[in-house]
Parts: structure tokens; sequence; C-alpha cells
């Protein structure tokens, strides 16, 4: 019996492993296309500038390079967060009354909703700070209201009531799709965009995508075109701060 247990787990925790790789290349696959406006060749180009141990800078990058798609993300992640929460405090609470009844130690809470809402919360706020605007606050503060108020208002076993508890419970998921949308939307890519002066008073707007010793390897921001740069042609750069 116990061995039939710990193989549905050591299947449970292979399907989920296979899902997190598959996930991951997907992602990776649609930020390639996205960010050399789909085509082929460019994306090939930029592949070979990639290494595994960028993954976690063009995740968060993919978040931060669009501003307008960061609030968007960032609005979708923080009422799921204060869903998952709240059910997380419920059954925490059922939890306890159980193990008293039963006398034995309580589970140990869920902590994947309070982490999530103080890292969005932490993001919305230099967001803010950074741009010096309030209505990303105002949108996630009604944004998050209204959930909660349609557990509330929907009657119990209600259809509204029913999905919205589907949604905070299937966090992960709702937020992998998230990220998949914004991969293959998202055309800024993850890192950024540079003003760069070359000799005989020419310029140019790109991103550098490689940078090694003798040249640069550069994607331009009109056309999406792979432009190989020596440094002895390059006079300046400077990074553009808005995007």
């Amino acid at each position: 019996m116990l061995s039939s247990g710990k193989s549905e787990a050591e299947g449970r925790g292979a399907g989920t492993g296979l899902t997190l790789t598959a996930a991951a290349f997907i992602f990776m696959v649609l930020r390639l296309f996205a960010v050399s406006d789909y085509n082929w060749h460019t994306a090939f180009a930029i592949l070979h500038t990639i290494d595994l141990e960028d993954a976690v800078g063009l995740v968060l990058g993919t978040v931060m390079a669009d501003s307008l798609a960061s609030v968007l993300i960032l609005t979708l992640l923080v009422p799921i967060a204060v869903l998952r929460l709240v059910s997380g405090l419920r059954a925490a609470r059922a939890s306890v009354e159980r193990a008293r009844a039963q006398r034995r130690p309580p589970e140990r809470p869920d902590l994947a909703g309070p982490l999530l809402l103080l890292v969005a919360l932490v993001a919305i706020s230099a967001y803010v700070i950074t741009f010096r605007t309030w209505w990303p606050i105002l949108l996630v503060c009604a944004v998050s209201v209204l959930p909660l108020a349609v557990i509330r208002a929907v009657r119990a076993g209600g259809g509204i009531r029913r999905t919205t508890l589907w949604a905070s419970r299937h966090l992960v998921a709702l937020t992998g799709l998230t990220m998949l949308l914004g991969a293959a939307t998202i055309r800024t890519p993850w890192m950024p965009m540079e003003h760069i002066e070359l000799r005989h008073g020419r310029a140019m707007t790109g991103y550098v995508i490689a940078e090694d010793p003798g040249f640069l390897k550069v994607l331009t921001e009109k056309g999406r075109r792979i432009l190989i740069l020596h440094d002895q042609d390059v006079r300046s750069r400077k990074e553009v701060t808005h995007h």
C-alpha cells in the first residue's frame, strides 16, 4: 500500500516536471518569434545567443520589458493571489479544527498566495514610484474587489462562485497561461534598448543580444534585423530607459 502511494507520488512529480519543461520550451519559442516579429531567420539567429542560465532573466525580462504589459500581468496576478489567500486561510482554519478534533498537529499553511501577493504588490509599488502614476493601483483594487464580491453575493454552489473558486485553486496554471500569452505578444526583448552611435555620424537603436570580445550582435528596433558590429565602429552606447 505504501509502495503504491509512493509510486503515485513519483508519477505526479514526474508529470509535473514534464509539464514545466514543456511550458518552458513553449515560452522560449514564443519569445524568440515575438521579439523577431515572427521572422524565422531572425529567431534562429537570436537562439544562438541564449543560454539555459538566462532562463530566469528571460522570464523576468519578459514581465518587465513592456510597461503596459507589466501592469496587465500584475493586475491579473493580484486578484488570483487574493483569492488563493482567502481560500488558504479558510483551509487552514478547517485544518486546525480537524487537528483539534483528532488530536494531531495541523497541516502546514499554504504560503503560495501570500508570497505571490507580496511580490505583486512590491512590483506595483515600484512601477508607481518609477512612472509616477496612480492608475495601476486603482485598477488592481477594482479587479481584486470584484471576485471577492462575487463570492459573497452569489449563492453557495452557484456557477460564478464555483468558477471563481476554481480560478483561485488553479493559480499556477492560470499564471502560466498568462505568461505564455505575454511571451507570444510582447515584442520588447528581455534586455534594455540602447542608442548606439557609430563612426562617421551614424546612429541606430536596438538591443545588444550578444557581446563578445571584438564585436556586438545587435537586434535592431526597426525591422528587427540582426547586425554584427565591430567594437572599433562603435563610438558610444546609451541605454534608453523609457519603454
